[in-house]
């Protein structure tokens, strides 16, 4: 097997020296093979002879970095870049002290790939990328311009691309952008699911297009692994306790985390028997709590698809749990191979995996009315009672401060979402907001880079919105996130993509919400937010009754005065942070499936 790590190390380098020298074939193959102590024996007794091998110091890197042994690893990279600084090379080593959290080394090290190597479009990849990941949304966008001027049809390029327009709100160009990769590489799942993603964003979507577009991606990417799924030995008794297994990257401190914690720790493990697959590469507090709460850790960040699938089949698992759905680094194509009898979507994805071997998608009748949206989902639909998931606040959250409506004189307004939620639609609806209320402000948060704010103050402006009535702030740390609630009086929801989490910590820190509901799991989210914290009143289903709920809030202090100090109590006693009861309910629904599956499965017999 070969691991990520070795793939990371590297690159195409490795094989073709293999072919050429007999010992450094028979040693990749004992580093294939996991035998990591005799490539380091091995490698060390052949540069003793001869310290300048490239090949070996490589393969030395790769053995030590695999035995844990980073800082020993490390040196050897910087060592190959020293004897033949190759584009290569400088990349090799950047990946590995990204891993390490090193990113300004990382980043020294991208750079020096592209001055090796200026033509070297792997080289302005791995550089974008990179800076991508470290929110440099503009500094990325160059680093692919400068890429696809040197081939316009590079599919990689296109694709990070997309996701550098999709971060700084351009949604409708990411799109156009991730459809031009797909056109070049049409075979690439990650890109064909960051297409579904942002379609879920655009106000320009029709819901039945995109749910084609879902089925579109089962067909081409999982179809021909969901019919080699083989016969299961799970044991059909309806009575017995269930192996279930959770899949997701984010099995930390993360947005999905603040919603599985609570389930975790409530679970009856007298019913449920808990395996967590996790794509994580350095697991906190938030994982340690996780595994602490009964669950088992199986870490899977080093397998495949096809390897992950096959650990949880020899875990025996009765009902595997999808925390992502179409959402970046997921494992729908682990789904594919159907490893678990009964395959469940929940939490990570606001609509349809499109593929007929997720056999349910877990929601509740506010997101999902029955009739409403059937036809949008290739799953059964569960609903469970109340609310579909318990959110539980992280711990050192601030107190509520007092309104500043009082202090100020005026009201602000605040959207604390992603850039790409903030669509042309939401746009004009805060824009007559800003104009109904007089004096009034809006703060937007998550706008990162000269781009992203220029776009931003674009669609204001288009809509005749003053530059003074808005403040832009960029991405901030957790804590400057949390403390920037206390500046803002009412909270705007998105459209047609809800808040959800940010939703949560807008009312558990003194905020009311104003929400627009549409006709998709997406644009309901917080329809089931607020119904169940007892605020249905802030629910809107047209543009123009958005506008006038906000306008009317805005103008009553006393009432903003009276739910800023509230609402973290109504939020505290209500369906949305009940974790015990969400985990009751969720371990009927599973029984219930289980029951539905076992009955099935002797009917065949």
């Amino acid at each position: 097997m070969l691991g990520s790590l070795l793939k990371r190390v590297f690159g195409s380098h490795s094989g073709s020296a293999a072919v050429d020298q007999p010992w450094l074939a028979q040693t990749l193959l004992l580093r294939q093979q996991g035998l990591n102590a005799e490539v380091v024996a091995r490698c060390e007794a052949a540069l003793a002879r001869s310290p300048d091998q490239i090949d070996v110091i490589n393969l030395l890197a790769a053995g030590l970095l695999a035995q844990g042994r980073t800082p020993e690893g490390i040196r050897q990279l910087r060592r190959a870049v020293d004897i033949a600084p190759s584009a290569d090379a400088h990349m090799q080593l950047g990946g590995v002290l990204a891993t390490t959290g090193d990113f300004d080394g990382a980043l020294a090290s991208c750079r020096g790939a592209v001055t090796q190597q200026p033509g070297n479009l792997a080289a302005w990849h791995a550089l974008a990328a990179l800076l991508k990941a470290l929110a440099r949304y503009d500094e990325a966008e160059e680093c692919c311009d400068a890429g696809l001027r040197i081939d316009s049809r590079h599919a990689g390029l296109k694709y990070t691309q997309a996701t550098i327009l999709f971060e700084q709100a351009r949604v409708e160009e990411a799109i156009a952008a991730v459809r031009e990769s797909l056109a070049i590489a049409p075979d690439n799942p990650a890109a064909h699911s960051a297409l579904l993603r942002m379609l879920s964003y655009s106000d320009a979507q029709e819901p039945g297009a995109t749910f084609r577009e879902h089925q579109a991606w089962a067909t081409r990417h999982a179809r021909a692994l969901e019919t080699s799924a083989l016969p299961y030995p799970n044991p059909a008794d309806p009575a017995r306790r269930l192996r279930v297994g959770f899949v997701s990257p984010y099995i930390h401190k993360h947005a999905v985390t603040f919603f599985l914690e609570s389930v975790i720790e409530h679970h009856d493990c007298a019913q449920l028997d808990i395996f967590l697959y996790a794509d994580v590469a350095r697991p906190d507090d938030y994982s340690a709590r996780l595994q602490a709460h009964g669950a088992h850790w199986r870490k899977t960040i080093d397998l495949d698809h096809a390897e992950l699938a096959d650990l949880v089949r020899k875990d025996a698992i009765d009902i595997l749990v999808d925390l992502s759905g179409h959402t970046a680094n997921n494992r729908l194509l682990a789904f594919a191979r159907k490893p678990a009898p009964i395959q469940v979507n929940w939490l990570g994805f606001p609509s349809t995996t499109g593929m007929p071997s997720m056999d349910y998608r877990i929601t509740d009748a506010y997101c999902d009315p029955p009739g409403l949206t059937e036809h949008l989902n290739s799953e059964t639909l569960i609903r469970l009672p109340g609310i579909y998931m318990a959110w539980r606040p992280p711990e050192g959250t601030p107190e509520v401060e007092p309104l500043p409506a009082v202090k100020n004189r005026y009201v602000t307004f605040g959207t604390f979402h992603s850039a790409f939620k903030i669509t042309p639609t939401i746009t004009a609806l805060w824009s007559r907001i800003l104009q109904r209320v007089p004096g009034s402000r809006l703060r937007v948060m998550a706008i990162s880079g000269v781009s992203a704010e220029r776009h931003m103050r674009a669609m204001f402006s288009h809509c005749g919105i003053r530059a003074d009535q808005l403040e832009i702030l960029p991405r901030l740390s957790f804590d400057d996130y949390l403390a920037a609630y206390s500046q803002v009086d009412i909270a705007l929801d998105t459209f047609p993509y809800h808040g959800a989490t940010t939703t949560c910590f807008s009312l558990w820190m003194g905020l009311p919400v104003v929400v627009l509901a549409g006709t998709t799991h997406a644009s309901r989210a917080d329809v089931s937010m607020l119904s169940n914290v007892g605020l249905p009143q802030f629910i809107a289903q047209t543009a123009d009754e958005y506008v006038d709920i906000a306008a009317r809030l805005a103008q009553d202090l006393p009432q903003l005065v009276t739910l800023r100090a509230n609402l973290r109590g109504m939020m505290a006693r209500s369906p949305n942070a009940d974790g015990r009861a969400c985990a009751r309910n969720l371990e009927r629904a599973f029984r219930g499936i289980w029951v539905s599956w076992c009955e099935k499965t002797k009917g065949q017999k």
